[in-house]
């Protein structure tokens, strides 16, 4: 089982730049089409899908998305409106009805959960408690899991993001301590980092838009037009999750040896 991370593409109206600079379109066509060459078993968008939740926004997006051949799933982030994903994706995604955007899949002994952590119209995260038993009924199963979230529950030493403070960081940790989460995967800080926390691995995934040096001098920091990526999350019962993080465009690949028939096997090549 394949499962690839997107996250954090913040379209914009079409003829319209984020911040009058980038083609965040431009952006998220690029990883569509990585991912329908890498073709996972499940695309998961972790939020931030549109820059301002307007209709016009979630018109390109779609757009763009339709040309994805994989299965695809898609949780909010602080930028988007539930009600006007559910018009924009309802055909393509089943985005559930009532107040949370929430998903579980059961896959190879896996359990796969996507949880909505935004409050709309703030940049901070949240857990209630009405999200928290739904994620722990799911989790009380047994069966190792993998959660996706669009904010890290935790703060995740990034001084500017984590200005933001989870709302329901206790209430977060207890319902993932000791329930076989295997990893919290999410978006939000447009940055690579990972944080140890509850028991488990908080981390988040690059942009594949615009990325926020976690390294920066300053108290007001920028962004910069860095390489976006995808992240891999693959699972198999015999070798449990492994996660790999790839450039949306890879570069030209270079064999190590002129010889096709080169021995990689660790053993001396006896040909």
């Amino acid at each position: 089982m394949r499962i690839a991370q997107i996250t954090d593409s913040h379209i914009t109206a079409a003829g319209t730049l984020w911040k009058d600079r980038v083609d965040m379109a431009q952006g998220l066509a690029r990883a569509v089409a990585r991912l329908n060459e890498i073709a996972p078993d499940l695309v998961v968008h972790t939020g931030d899908i549109v820059d301002g939740g307007g209709e016009a926004q979630y018109a390109v997006a779609a757009e763009i998305l339709s040309d994805l051949r994989p299965p695809l799933r898609l949780l909010p982030g602080n930028h988007d409106i539930r009600e006007r994903m559910r018009a924009a994706f309802g055909a393509r995604v089943d985005l559930p009805a009532g107040p949370f955007l929430n998903f579980a899949e059961e896959a190879g002994g896996l359990t796969i959960l996507g949880l909505d952590t935004i409050e709309e119209g703030e940049t901070a995260g949240r857990l209630c408690p009405e999200r928290a038993a739904w994620a722990r009924e799911r989790l009380s199963r047994g069966r190792p899991a993998l959660v996706f979230a669009h904010h890290p529950p935790c703060p995740m030493g990034l001084p500017f993001m984590d200005r933001f403070a989870f709302r329901g960081a206790d209430l977060a940790a207890e319902t993932f301590q000791g329930r076989g989460v295997l990893r919290i995967a999410t978006g939000h800080v447009h940055a690579a980092a990972e944080r140890h926390w509850a028991g488990t691995l908080v981390a988040a995934c690059p942009a594949t838009g615009v990325q926020i040096p976690p390294v920066q001098d300053g108290a007001w920091p920028g962004f910069a037009l860095e390489a976006p990526a995808i992240r891999l999350h693959d699972w198999s019962p015999a070798l449990g999750l492994s996660v790999k993080t790839i450039p949306v465009e890879p570069g030209p690949l270079h064999p190590f040896e002129a010889d096709p028939n080169a021995d990689f096997s660790g053993t001396p090549h006896a040909g």
